[in-house]
Formats: C-alpha cells, structure tokens, sequence
C-alpha cells in the first residue's frame, strides 16, 4: 500500500506538481480513457468520483466505472490492469502518484441494458450488490468520457437520478445499522480469540459506518475517504453535535494525543503522505489544521495497512492494544454510541 498512497517525491517535485495540478490532472485523465478505450471488450467508461462531479482536488483519483462487453470481460480486465500499472509509474516521476481506481465497480453491458431499458424491476433490486451499491454513490454526478455504445451516458444519469431518491436513501441508513451492529458483535468475538488486530479493525469499522449512517441521516455523502473525517467534523458542528466526531475520533484512536503519538512513530510514506495533503489542501483554500489531515492521513493508510497485520508485534503507529482491556473499554463505549446516535442524542437520523 506504501505504492499506492506514498509518492517517494522530492517537496520540490511536489510543488512543482502543485503548481500546475489541474492541467496535469487533465492530461492524465486523457491518457487514462485513451488507453483503456483502445482496449477490446471495453464499451463505455464512466467518469465518477470527485473528477467526474467536476470538484477534483489536488490528490483526486481517477475513478472509473467500466462497461465491458460480456463476451470479452476476463480479457478485457487483465489488458486494463496491465495499462493501469504501466500508467502508475510515469505519473508519479512527475511530482506526485495519481491513483487509478478501475477495477471492482464494473459492469456488463447485458446488465446495463437491463437496468436502462423498459421494465427494469428498478433500483432497489440492484442494491444488494455491492457493485451497485457503491457505484450509486462513486457515480453520483457523474460523467461519461467514453461511450461507443451509447451506454455510459444513460448509465450516469442512472446513478446520479436514483442517489438520493427516499428509498435508496432509506436502504443505505439500513445497511449502516447492519453493518455497526455487525462490527459491534464481532468486535467481542474477536477479544474473545485474543484478536487484537481484528477487535481494533471492527471498532473503527463501526466508527466508519457510523460516520456514514449520521452523514446519509443529514443528506450527506462520505465522499473522499481521504478527507471524509474533517468534513464530518464540519458537519457535526453545523448540527451542534461536535461530541459525537470527538467520540468517534477516540473510538479510532484518533483523538488529539493519539494522533501525535502514532504520526511520530509512522512509516516515512505515512509521513510523506500527510505532508503532501496538508500542502495540497492548503493550495487549494481549505480551512483545517495539520491536526486535522494528520487524522485524515492515519484514518486512510491504516484501514489498509491494518488488513496486513494479524499477529504481534503490532507497529505502534497503528495503535492496537498489546492487551484486551482497553479494547473492552472501547466496546463499551461503542455500545454507548450507538445508543446514543440511536436515541438522538446526537441530532442524527439513522435509526
């Protein structure tokens, strides 16, 4: 993961890089569609994510949502690989790593035509597929960049009309519950085993459900796993409920303290990548402390690294208890949360 969210650039480098983002971003884009749209089997690409919504910041992926032809798609998916790891490397000698997300988010073009044409069964016959669940909310806004087939278009202002209709709205505060009191139990199952690293992974992954269930509760999206944290902290504020963010930072272990004892201790590329958003952020006008992407930076790069590390001797800079108890002093107050955001003490809609 150190390849995909650390850059190994020189600060010169990455102001350089800075100083003539969107221009550069721009060219990448058009470099990725040229690409992947010579590749066959390939019938439409959808431009999603912050780039597609036409609100990019410096460190924006390029998120793209494929449509293959159903006969050609293993093909088709292995030649897309194989350009997007040759794409990687040239970007990043230019100043800063632009990452490149085509992959789970893809879809068929039978399966296109079937949400698109007479007599779909509809939206919320799709949703418990993660595919377009999560592509529901990635496409929000959307656009196509290409489209032979006529199918990337349609598809877009598929995803952008339903995002927000009550049903679907009402399924994603659902899934959020699920999915906190899914965390919740498995947290317990885990210090059970005397599985550290599980028990840390289900506590803040309750903590990110949570933060997404208030934030669709509020009309919100948890776009930019990047940036999420701060702008949920704005949130909270605007709906006079800052304890909650406090709450759920120190569940994640990503109080004030914490952050300065993990980011001293982190790996350079956690550093590096800390230093680049903070200097990116800035650049472009936002309102926030080194503080605040600390805890943005530690929040993203740990949900990977985490996924690695199983067993002691855990690196301080993630921050799993060498012992249960802390980790059962946490569940309690997870339990408290979710009581809490349950009963509305918090302002938030998501029971």
């Amino acid at each position: 993961m150190e390849d995909v969210l650390g850059g190994r650039t020189s600060p010169e480098r990455f102001a350089a890089f800075l100083h003539d983002w969107e221009a550069i971003q721009a060219r990448r884009v058009t470099a990725a569609v040229s690409a992947l749209a010579a590749i066959e089997g390939v019938r439409g690409l959808v431009l999603a994510g912050s780039l597609g919504r036409g609100e990019p910041w410096p460190l924006s992926d390029i998120d793209l949502l494929p449509v293959y032809d159903d006969d050609r798609v293993e093909t088709a998916r292995a030649e897309v690989e194989r350009h997007r790891a040759e794409l990687l490397p040239q970007w990043v000698d230019e100043g800063w790593w632009t990452g490149l997300d085509i992959g789970r988010l893809a879809f068929l073009t039978s399966e296109v035509d079937r949400v698109l044409g007479p007599g779909s069964p509809g939206v919320m016959e799709r949703l418990d597929d993660d595919r377009w669940y999560h592509a529901l909310d990635k496409g929000y806004r959307s656009r196509p960049v290409y489209d032979p087939s006529n199918l990337a278009g349609p598809l877009a202002r598929w995803l952008t009309r339903h995002r927000f209709d009550p049903t679907v709205v009402e399924f994603r505060l659902v899934r959020a519950r699920r999915e906190v009191a899914a965390a919740d139990r498995n947290v317990l199952a885990n210090l059970d085993r005397q599985d550290l690293s599980g028990a840390t992974s289900e506590l803040r992954s309750a903590a990110k459900w949570l933060t997404a269930g208030v934030m669709e509760g509020w009309g919100a999206r948890d776009a930019s796993l990047g940036r999420v944290g701060t702008r949920f902290e704005r949130l909270t504020r605007a709906h006079d409920c800052p304890e909650l963010a406090d709450a759920l930072n120190e569940l994640a272990s990503l109080d004030p303290a914490s952050v300065e004892r993990r980011m001293a201790s982190a790996p350079e590329w956690v550093r590096e990548r800390h230093d680049r958003s903070w200097r990116a952020r800035r650049h472009v006008g936002e309102e926030l402390t080194p503080l605040q992407d600390a805890r943005d930076t530690l929040r993203v790069c740990s949900s990977y690294a985490i996924r690695r590390i199983t067993a002691p001797p855990f690196p301080a800079w993630l921050a799993i208890p060498s012992q249960t108890g802390p980790l059962r002093e946490k569940s309690a107050r997870l339990s408290e949360i979710i009581e809490g955001v349950s009963a509305g003490q918090f302002s938030a809609t998501v029971t």
